[in-house]
């Protein structure tokens, strides 16, 4: 199974949704309080508690509370989902690729608005594919 970070978690769907299909364990993280209280309620309501942890943390500074949770080998699966239209999700992107929280096989998920641009390469991260479904685009990233 996947260890899956969620980052930008929102109601945690994205998370609950991996677990539900089988991930050993998601870290979900949002900076709001009222978000963090909704995202443990949720996974309370799935029966997720023991495969969760989920922490309050503003992104803006950075990424270093996640390095003692990164499992041996890397995270398999982290989902990117800040708000649409900001410059947080490059930055977190490349802070992603810079603490080499990744797995070899290991996907990021960014998702933004259609519009958005992103760069092909980040550090050692290459974006294999790009959709966009309405006013929503996603990037994909993995090690090159």
């Amino acid at each position: 199974g996947a260890r899956v970070v969620d980052l930008f978690a929102g109601t945690g769907a994205l998370g609950l949704e991996a677990l539900s299909r089988g991930a050993v364990s998601a870290v979900f993280v949002d900076a709001q309080r009222s978000v963090v209280d909704l995202i443990e309620k949720n996974i309370a309501l799935c029966g997720f508690g023991e495969r969760a942890t989920v922490l309050q943390r503003d992104l803006v500074r950075g990424l270093a509370f996640l390095a003692p949770l990164k499992p041996v080998g890397g995270f398999d699966l982290v989902f990117l989902d800040p708000p649409y239209s900001g410059t947080l999700a490059q930055r977190v992107l490349a802070l992603l690729a810079e603490g080499n929280f990744l797995g070899a096989e290991g996907i990021v998920v960014l998702e933004d608005a259609a519009a958005a641009q992103y760069p092909k390469t980040v550090g050692p991260l290459t974006c294999f594919d790009q959709r966009r479904y309405g006013e929503a685009g996603f990037w994909l990233y993995q090690h090159t």
